[in-house]
């Protein structure tokens, strides 16, 4: 459980949570997002539900109100249900078209590196909750699926980095940030790919041998946050329709915030957590 002194994480953990479903629930109710989720029914052939998307704005905005008064019991409610939701997302890399055929299909990941990133959206919501509801158990294996969601993002994504796919796909976005566009002037698009795996396995690494030794944790988890933070400068949003609205790289990159909110949770629980991964 939190100690004391770590509330401010825990503070900033549902800031950063609560900004996140705000800027997708956004969307939800957007023309654009409609057409998307007809056509996500339609690829399990499902009927169509028009008001679908507007269903999923409504229910992170209720979630950031559990965010807001998260002592009460409805609110304990609401984020286990959200973590529940989350996990049943992720079934999606099961029912859709999510492999990448011309790379040889499974672990060459497209469309779904989204998916997987809702592993630590599951742990974030649960700890959240399970810290106000005092469960103190299912506190404990909350900080497991948030370290073991922050692993498979940084272990699948970082290897993904490695295929001239995953290199152009990124090329754009990269020479657009202030953090990253640097790497195109000492690197080829593609081994620039190469330098940003790398450093992101090398967390990985820092995190599984961090059960271990707790120095390689903190800098696995550093290089992690770090990674998660940087992600933020790259270009998430549109003005088309005057406001502010992610863009399909922008729905992508803003789960990062998360995954952050995860780091920190990790960091903060770093001896307790260390001891439960020997």
């Amino acid at each position: 459980m939190f100690e004391i002194k770590s509330i401010p994480a825990l503070a900033v953990a549902r800031v950063l949570l609560g900004l996140f479903l705000l800027t997708t629930a956004m969307n939800r109710f957007t023309a654009l997002d409609v057409g998307y989720f007809s056509k996500q029914l339609a690829a399990i052939d499902l009927p169509d539900f028009p008001w679908l998307s507007a269903l999923l704005g409504v229910m992170p905005l209720i979630v950031v109100a559990a965010l807001i008064f998260p002592k009460h019991k409805l609110s304990h409610a609401v984020l286990y249900l959200h973590s529940l939701m989350a996990l049943i997302l992720m079934l999606m890399l099961f029912t859709h078209p999510v492999w990448l055929d011309s790379l040889g299909g499974f672990p060459a990941i497209g469309a779904g590196q989204g998916l997987i990133k809702y592993l630590a959206i599951v742990g974030v919501c649960a700890f959240i909750a399970s810290h106000y509801a005092g469960h103190q158990k299912l506190n404990h294996f909350s900080l497991k699926v948030i370290w073991a969601g922050v692993v498979l993002v940084m272990l699948w994504i970082g290897g993904m980095k490695f295929t001239q796919f995953e290199a152009d796909g990124i090329e754009r976005l990269m020479a657009t940030s202030p953090f990253f566009s640097w790497i195109y002037d000492l690197f080829s698009v593609l081994h620039g790919s190469y330098f940003i795996g790398v450093v992101e396995l090398l967390a990985v690494f820092g995190l599984i041998i961090g059960g271990k030794y707790a120095w390689d944790r903190t800098l696995g988890l550093a290089v992690a946050a770090l990674t998660f933070l940087a992600t933020q400068t790259l270009p998430a949003y549109e003005m088309s329709q005057g406001v502010p609205l992610l863009t399909g790289s922008g729905q992508f990159i803003v789960k990062d915030l998360v995954l952050l909110a995860g780091c920190i949770l990790l960091f903060v629980n770093n001896k307790s957590a260390a001891k439960q991964f020997r």
